[in-house]
């Protein structure tokens, strides 16, 4: 397995440059675990793992550590990390603290979004509507990272990041309830509100989109 640079390890957009070995591992390790290449409930071992990546056992055990300290695997002892389950409460929990945190980063960005910074959304919303399923769940992930970062909060962009991607898992969980025409339009529409400078209804709007989606995701993973 060849590594290759997948995200950011948790770092403001400006600040990434060359990552080392062992993020490199954290990352390609958490895209593998969102996309479900590393099943809920499998059982890893740092051997394996560093035969597959063709990389010594050192920056595997520390991005392994990286990944139990963010909640993604749990620790077996003498057994070896346990990738963990996604249960319906992490979908109400993930959900409760992006309502607090999103509408406020919409206002924010309406205040302060150049036209450049618009027609960036805009053309993610446009990549959201394509037909490739990874890249389509990139592209919503990065409209609301971009939110973040327009609005100038670098803490809030790391939080979300984490948020985010803990969602995409839920969507390749249930591929069936990945980015309705609804959610296109919802994205759009915050986009839109940004670009006139109306804040009140980018974050009423970003609300609505969270409420939507947290039902869909929440009827879908209790089988209704």
């Amino acid at each position: 397995m060849v590594l290759v640079r997948v995200g950011s390890c948790g770092r403001w957009p400006e600040e990434v440059g060359a990552l080392s070995l062992t993020e490199d591992v954290y990352d390609q390790l958490k895209a593998q675990i969102v996309r479900l290449e590393l099943a809920p409930g499998a059982v890893v071992n740092e051997g394996e793992l560093a035969t597959g990546f063709g990389v010594s056992k050192t920056p595997v055990r520390e991005a392994l550590g990286l990944l139990a300290r963010t909640g993604w695997i749990r620790v077996l002892p003498r057994r070896g990390y346990l990738v963990r389950p996604v249960e319906l409460g992490d979908v109400l929990e993930l959900f409760a603290i992006r309502r607090l945190v999103e509408p406020a980063l919409a206002r924010t960005a309406a205040a302060t979004a150049s036209p450049e910074a618009v027609a960036e959304l805009r053309k993610l919303v446009d990549k959201e509507s394509g037909v490739d399923f990874g890249r389509a769940l990139d592209a919503a992930k990065s409209f609301h990272l971009r939110l973040a970062e327009i609005a100038g909060n670098r803490r809030l962009y790391s939080i979300l990041e984490t948020l985010v991607e803990e969602v995409q898992r839920l969507h390749y969980l249930q591929p069936d309830h990945v980015l309705t025409p609804g959610e296109l339009r919802a994205h759009r529409r915050i986009a839109d509100a940004i670009g006139a400078g109306e804040g009140d209804d980018a974050a009423e709007l970003m609300l609505d989109h969270l409420d939507e989606a947290a039902r869909t995701l929440t009827a879908g993973f209790a089988g209704a």
